[in-house]
């Protein structure tokens, strides 16, 4: 067992969905391409349809999120299955697709029906999903306000805040911090995707350090933000960042996670979209520059950004799967 834990971290063997496409549905739109949050979907144009593709040691660069199911206006695609590691350090639960017990005793396509059994909170849960296509449509001072106070409102351990919001609504400044933190994806890409004996050893050694920051998924998205020029935030009219004191009690990484899900849910109640990034504070250590561009000092240290929008388009044009998650009852 204790073997098990330090092999196949490099790309290790790994079941992805089935990605099928309905070539007499699909109609070009490329909604699922450009909303794809990895370089799984690519566009051919002499098949004239989403293609799945590749990355280095990954046959599928999907990290079954479902998103194109969720936004093909047609219902011209399905991810059929669900992201499964199946030896080494990642190896995904074997008690992580068993059964779950639904809301109402309904099946789980039952549940995006919304019935009156539903609250307005259970509403807004289970029709949110990330959006990463934002018009260019200004977010109202007022909105962004009513989501923020939504964060002052969570819950933090000992009553302690301990963090910092900077509400950044300048495109340039944004563009100049994606750019920046691209930089620093695109090597940590490039060690693991470009094979060589060196790298994959580096990659075995940091994954013993810090095993959260190793797995596969993120390395499909920084290949996707490399094909979009560097773009982390998606053009978003509005991107919050989330500072933590590091004094904070406890554990102050936690408390900001609570924050960011009242705004998130505040926000998607208000009709905005949001997407929740961790590129841009695991790239900022690394940048003095963009510290220095946002402030950014003890005891202060950036823990997590909201891209914070209009949608573009639909995200919840049908109910898709959610990944399930082992569950134990103790009585």
């Amino acid at each position: 067992m204790l073997l098990e834990k330090y092999r196949y971290v490099h790309f290790p063997p790994t079941i992805f969905p089935n990605i099928i496409v309905d070539p007499d549905k699909c109609k070009g739109c490329k909604i699922c391409v450009n909303s794809c949050p990895t370089s799984c979907l690519q566009w051919d144009e002499r098949k004239r349809k989403p293609v799945p593709t590749s990355l280095g040691g990954m046959s599928l660069a999907c990290i079954a999120c479902n998103n194109c199911e969720a936004v093909c206006p047609e219902n011209a695609i399905k991810a059929i299955g669900f992201y499964f590691v199946t030896k080494g350090r990642y190896k995904t639960d074997k008690g992580k697709y068993g059964n779950m017990s639904y809301p109402f005793n309904k099946s789980e396509d039952k549940l995006y029906e919304l019935d009156e059994e539903l609250n307005e909170v259970e509403k807004v849960i289970f029709k949110r999903r990330s959006v990463r296509l934002f018009s260019d449509k200004p977010v109202e001072k007022e909105k962004i306000n009513r989501i923020l106070e939504a964060g002052r409102f969570a819950p933090s351990a000992g009553n302690c805040q301990p963090y910092k919001f900077l509400v950044v609504t300048n495109r340039k400044i944004n563009e100049e911090i994606d750019i920046k933190c691209s930089r620093v994806l695109y090597k940590i890409k490039n060690l693991y995707v470009i094979r060589s004996k060196l790298k994959k050893t580096i990659v075995y050694i940091l994954s013993y350090i810090s095993p959260g920051k190793w797995d596969q998924r993120p390395i499909a998205a920084m290949e996707k933000v490399q094909q979009l020029g560097g773009v982390i935030t998606f053009k978003a009219p509005v991107v919050i960042h989330i500072l933590k004191d590091v004094r904070g009690i406890s554990e102050p990484d936690i408390d900001v996670g609570i924050v960011a899900q009242n705004i998130v849910l505040s926000a998607h109640s208000l009709g905005l979209g949001t997407c929740i990034i961790g590129f841009i504070p695991s790239a900022v250590p690394f940048l003095p520059s963009v510290k220095k561009l946002l402030g950014i000092k003890y005891p202060y240290k950036l823990s997590l950004s909201i891209a914070v929008g209009y949608p573009k388009v639909r995200y919840d044009n049908r109910y898709v799967s959610r990944g399930k998650i082992p569950i134990e009852y103790i009585s």
